[in-house]
């Protein structure tokens, strides 16, 4: 037998065997697995001890799922966690034993009380730096604490609520195995809609404000607003969790919430993944576990978790889940298929994938109606020093403008100022004859104005498509309901987005590259990948800050073929370049700065003969620096 006979079976073996691993369906298979799984656990579980532990293992997925929203995917540490926990345990057991209310009724009461006090907590904490919202939190726990104690007259002191009830369905009180049933329900529904949210728009915002705000922005993403809604998502569940926990206990006292209480969430979350999907399960699953396996060495508990998490910072930094996914990795590498997971596409995305090529998938987006910029008398310092000095700037609709000019001329502030992240100290910015200045640069992103910056500024935890994908984030309508839901229209908008970022991805060149992790890719793809990401908004006006900056001569031809493409599709485009041949190539007027002044406009053959801008500009002659434009 040929050595090619003998390899056919393993090769044919191992192609079966990738089409089922990279195929949608083992995903969606292994999860129903993991549910029927779940919901068997009552069945499987026959003592009232493992009925207990499970049941407050379930409970505590649920409050871990909220702090994972804001702490791990949007990167505010919520220290004091266990307050909003205890606030919606109160309010239930208050509202079951003082006033009467059914259980359904007391958590429904619970969460939205616990929600209202998240959010009056996040909201002037939200405005300080991670660190110093952690202490916040911490501070509001121990404001919780003492009033748990002192309100004797609405909470009982330290002697708690006692007399908690199970709940109800008609006349029929649940009982311990009826309960664990329900919590596991609760898991699954709020997990599918947590999947849900980190998987949609929302959850890319989140990723973005926790990396790197400016993109988020550029996209029309409120930072602030983002924070806010994580944060009552994530209140909302610890009071329902909170609600589960009274119950489960019969009785609630203030030793329940302790700081202790607060910090074993957060050492959930970290021990099984920050930001990860299955983070809060499997962190749970293991700070439950852990101290069951050691009742013969209590005397060294601390030390072993001492032991556990330096192991888990050494070799597991991103966690359980994370040491997982590079297990899982490792392994696909090992049975020889690429470690890039491809990313799941509707058959639309599919179609504009594999049937248009790079050089006419043009065809296949939209034309835009292109916006006037108009820049008048624009001021802009910084303590006492003058970056822009009465600007003026004009650009045509559908036109190519570059700015150029010597470091530190004020290029960059100036576009920071149209596009709305630095506030002008005086002047005025028209776009489509609306005025901008002054506004947030969200509502300018909303305004039909894309941009990117001067070093690439991609998420390194999103692929090359979902960082294209966060581009789009102004154009969605669907509500956060919807997408936790995956309504009828979150699911078309979510398919359309697809469809258009594969479009743009194939149109910058670069559609082969979907599922690879973006930062990952050379620095001249990744500027292309920030083009795509401000093309999938839809921009009228483009502002291009340096994209030819560290591109190879080969990559500066693409680029210009790229600019002239965006242009035909009706697209204004500002160029802010060092490089004079790509200007005079492929731009109909030139501005030049120099030190926060307008030194000459006008076409590229005008601007670089201008011996003034020589000077300033390259300190060369007009005849050398103009040579680049006899081309043209």
């Amino acid at each position: 037998m040929s050595s090619e006979a003998a390899v056919a079976p393993l090769t044919s073996g191992a192609n079966r065997l990738a089409k089922i691993i990279d195929g949608s369906q083992l995903r969606r298979v292994a999860l129903c697995s993991l549910m029927v799984a779940a919901l068997a656990i009552p069945l499987i579980i026959s003592s009232r001890y493992g009925q207990v532990l499970a049941t407050r293992a379930g409970i505590y997925v649920l409050i871990v799922i909220g702090l994972n929203l804001v702490s791990g995917y949007g990167g505010q540490i919520s220290i004091g966690h266990g307050a909003l926990v205890a606030v919606g345990a109160y309010t239930a057991a208050l509202g079951m034993v003082d006033l009467g209310l059914n259980f359904w009724l007391a958590a429904c009461l619970a969460i939205v009380l616990t929600t209202v006090f998240g959010g009056l907590m996040a909201l002037p904490a939200l405005r300080l730096s991670t660190w110093y919202f952690a202490l916040v939190t911490l501070g509001f726990a121990e404001v919780v604490g003492g009033l748990l104690v002192e309100m004797k007259w609405l909470t009982h002191g330290f002697s708690g609520v006692v007399g908690i009830s199970m709940p109800k369905i008609g006349g029929w009180s649940l009982q311990a195995k009826d309960f664990l049933w329900l919590v596991i329900v609760l898991n699954i529904l709020v997990f599918i809609a947590y999947r849900n949210l980190v998987n949609s728009r929302f959850g890319r915002a989140l990723v973005a404000v926790r990396v790197d705000p400016a993109p988020a922005i550029a996209a029309g993403v409120s930072v602030t607003k983002v924070k806010l809604m994580a944060f009552a998502l994530s209140a909302g569940l610890a009071g329902l969790g909170g609600a589960l926990f009274a119950v489960q206990k019969t009785v609630v006292t203030p030793d329940d919430f302790t700081a202790e209480f607060s910090i074993f969430f957060l050492l959930v979350m970290v021990l099984g993944g920050e930001g990860r999907l299955w983070g809060p399960l499997l962190g749970t699953i293991a700070l439950l576990t852990l101290p069951t396996l050691m009742e013969g060495l209590s005397q060294w508990r601390l030390l072993v978790y001492g032991v556990v998490l330096l192991v888990l910072i050494l070799f597991a930094p991103f966690g359980l889940d994370g040491a997982i996914a590079a297990a899982w990795a490792r392994l696909r590498v090992a049975l020889g298929l690429t470690p890039e997971r491809a990313p799941l596409l509707p058959a639309r995305a599919m179609q504009a994938l594999n049937e248009t090529d790079a050089a006419n998938a043009h065809a296949l987006l939209d034309r835009v109606d292109g916006a006037q910029l108009q820049v008048r008398d624009i001021v802009k310092t910084f303590g006492g020093v003058v970056a822009l000095n009465g600007v003026q700037l004009s650009v045509r609709a559908g036109s190519t403008h570059a700015l150029v000019g010597p470091n530190g001329s004020g290029k960059t502030t100036l576009v920071n100022v149209i596009s709305g992240f630095y506030p002008p100290d005086s002047g005025t910015v028209l776009i489509a004859d609306i005025a901008n200045a002054g506004m947030a640069a969200p509502v300018v992103a909303r305004l039909g104005v894309g941009r990117t910056f001067q070093t690439p500024r991609l998420l390194p935890d999103l692929s090359v498509l979902e960082n294209v994908m966060l581009g789009a984030y102004a154009r969605e309508r669907a509500l956060l309901v919807e997408l936790a839901l995956r309504s009828p229209r979150a699911n078309r908008e979510r398919e359309q987005i697809m469809v258009d970022a594969v479009s743009y991805l194939r149109f910058v060149g670069l559609g082969e590259k979907l599922g690879v992790p973006a930062t990952s890719l050379p620095h001249g793809q990744q500027r292309l990948v920030e083009v795509a990401r401000a093309l999938l908004g839809r921009p009228r006006l483009l502002l291009l800050d340096e994209p030819a900056a560290g591109l190879s001569l080969s990559e500066l031809d693409r680029l210009a073929d790229l600019i002239r493409a965006i242009k035909k599709l009706g697209t204004t485009v500002l160029i802010v370049e060092h490089h004079i041949d790509l200007v005079a190539d492929i731009c109909d007027h030139v501005t030049v700065l120099d030190q926060g002044r307008v030194l000459a406009t006008g076409t590229p053959a005008e601007v670089f003969k201008d011996e003034a801008v020589a000077l300033a500009y390259m300190g060369k002659t007009p005849a050398r620096l103009s040579s680049a434009t006899q081309d043209r």
